[in-house]
């Protein structure tokens, strides 16, 4: 099972848990929302899957578009985390197709969005740092020496935000959640 696969049950599995039987005998409307938002971003993921086992990563990213376009529900608490995977996985996408500006581009939005301490926010800055390591790459090859420099140092801080974010998150989870 890939990161995103579980990702998603785990997401599927807490909304679950966490929404328990109602006075109609039911979910209610709002868990409902919330649950065909996560089905459709689920089968968005999957339709992506199918474009990228074949190396096709432009066809790949249209499914993971359609997820950044989608109207979340309001009350889906995951929505941020839902938006910040997107962010993600999209860049990597547009990393592999030969897009690393655009790359770029994806990681500072979804930065930008998920404020929350989080694992795909950690992600985030994994994935910024793969598409600086890449410019890096790019501009030492076309003898721009300082810019490939200037790249390398920003891909190596975007890595080590990832691993201290990680870090915080695991001491947090391993401390039983007394550290803020």
């Amino acid at each position: 099972m890939n990161l995103r696969a579980l990702l998603l049950a785990l997401l599927s599995a807490l909304f679950l848990a966490t929404c328990g039987p109602h006075a109609a005998g039911g979910p209610s409307e709002s868990d409902e929302a919330t649950m065909a938002a996560l089905g459709t971003v689920r089968a968005l993921h999957h339709e992506a899957d199918v474009y990228e086992a074949t190396g096709d990563y432009a066809r790949a990213a249209h499914p993971i578009r359609r997820i950044l376009a989608l109207q979340l529900p309001a009350s889906m608490l995951e929505g941020e985390d839902v938006r910040a995977d997107a962010f993600g996985r999209l860049a990597e996408l547009l990393l592999h197709d030969g897009n690393p500006s655009e790359a770029l581009a994806l990681t500072e939005t979804g930065l930008r969005e998920a404020r929350r301490e989080s694992v795909l926010r950690a992600r985030l800055f994994l994935v910024r740092g793969q598409v600086l390591a890449e410019l890096g790459t790019r501009a030492e090859r076309e003898g721009r020496r300082d810019e490939a420099e200037r790249r390398r140092a920003e891909a190596l801080a975007a890595y080590e935000t990832s691993i201290e974010l990680n870090q915080r998150i695991l001491g947090r989870l391993t401390d039983g959640g007394r550290k803020p």
